[in-house]
């Protein structure tokens, strides 16, 4: 029969102090975060940290997570440059108000919205009229205020001026453009065209209906600022031609004397007993043709300023409907505003008080 052995005394007391140091221990020592050192742990919130050592890598800041990424994206949504779709139909209401009962052939655009440019409703504008009708020579993207200030305009002043004047009446405006984002002039601190609101047309010529053909860099003729500037070379080319030919005369007149002397000197100086005619100086200049630079300086100074040619019926077609645009829109440039209008006129209608700006 077995039996049970005892416990040996010494053994058990010596587990039980092993455990009791263990537990004491693990009370004693402080909790290490996960990425921290003992010393980083134990180290009061408020103790001064030591300098890392030159020889120590810096750590980089943890990347943001994937949720934190999210959020931040999400706070920023992107904003579409597009018209409020009220915008868009209220325009398109207002345009097919100012359309109605005109003889305009138009199509239908999509919104533009780019920046500062565009409108809710442009319209692309082919013709206007019916009888004669004026086709646009390529169609002009426009808003629907310009077609039917475009058709008051030519009832009013293009097609009675063009039968005055012409003889004819209007079939096609050539190389017009409208619709344009960007600043006045393409300048990039001026102010924002009128082309960029589709509320502009530049107009560069008109066809007739007997086929001609009238651009406005060669009809209009010569504008002011041109006649002026004729005049002021003509003037000046004058004056020096009168001062060359003033030393030319004095030139001449210095030969004439310097001869006469000689002459004099020559019959002082002949034999006694020989008769000698005596040369009077004033009646050999008197009887000497003057030099061909005397005679062209004298016509040139004589000569008076060259009037500005008679206008042609082209120059009169086009200042009067220039002149007649004035009452319709708010601005109306031309050839005589700047050189960059001479070829084209410039139409727009930006609110202005009283009469347009024209020029």
């Amino acid at each position: 029969m077995l039996r049970r052995e005892e416990p040996i005394p010494a053994l058990s007391a010596g587990l039980s102090h092993v455990v009791m140091t263990g537990l004491l221990l693990l009370v004693a020592l402080p909790t290490v975060e996960p990425g921290l050192s003992i010393d980083q742990k134990a180290r009061p919130s408020g103790a001064p940290q030591a300098a890392p050592s030159p020889h120590s890598v810096a750590s980089s800041p943890p990347a943001p997570s994937s949720e934190t990424a999210s959020s931040v994206v999400a706070a920023a949504p992107e904003v579409k440059d597009e018209w409020p779709e009220e915008d868009v139909t209220r325009g398109r209401e207002q345009c097919m108000h100012l359309l109605s009962g005109l003889a305009a052939e138009v199509e239908w655009l999509a919104p533009i919205k780019k920046g500062p440019c565009g409108l809710p409703a442009p319209v692309r504008l082919k013709s206007v009229g019916s009888d004669p009708k004026v086709v646009f020579d390529p169609p002009v993207d426009v808003n629907c205020r310009m077609v039917g200030a475009l058709d008051r305009w030519m009832k009013s002043t293009l097609q009675p001026k063009a039968r005055e004047r012409m003889a004819s009446e209007v079939v096609r405006i050539v190389g017009a453009s409208g619709y344009s984002c960007r600043n006045i002039y393409n300048l990039p601190n001026a102010k924002l065209s009128q082309h960029a609101l589709a509320n502009a047309i530049d107009i560069g010529a008109f066809g007739f209906a007997d086929g001609r053909t009238v651009r406005v860099l060669k009809g209009w003729g010569l504008t002011q600022r041109d006649i002026k500037a004729r005049q002021a070379k003509a003037k000046a080319d004058a004056a020096a031609k009168s001062k060359s030919a003033r030393a030319t005369t004095a030139d001449v007149k210095d030969q004439e004397t310097a001869a006469a002397d000689d002459a004099e000197s020559t019959a002082g100086g002949s034999k006694a007993g020989k008769s000698q005619k005596k040369v009077n100086p004033v009646a050999h200049a008197s009887l000497s043709p003057p030099s061909l630079a005397v005679q062209k300086a004298s016509a040139a100074g004589a000569e008076p300023a060259a009037e500005p040619p008679k206008p042609t019926r082209e120059a009169l077609f086009l200042r009067a409907i220039h002149g007649g645009a004035c009452g319709e829109f708010g601005t109306v440039l031309g050839p005589e505003a700047n050189d960059p209008h001479r070829n084209h006129f410039h139409l727009d209608l930006i609110p202005r008080r009283g009469r347009g700006y024209c020029q």
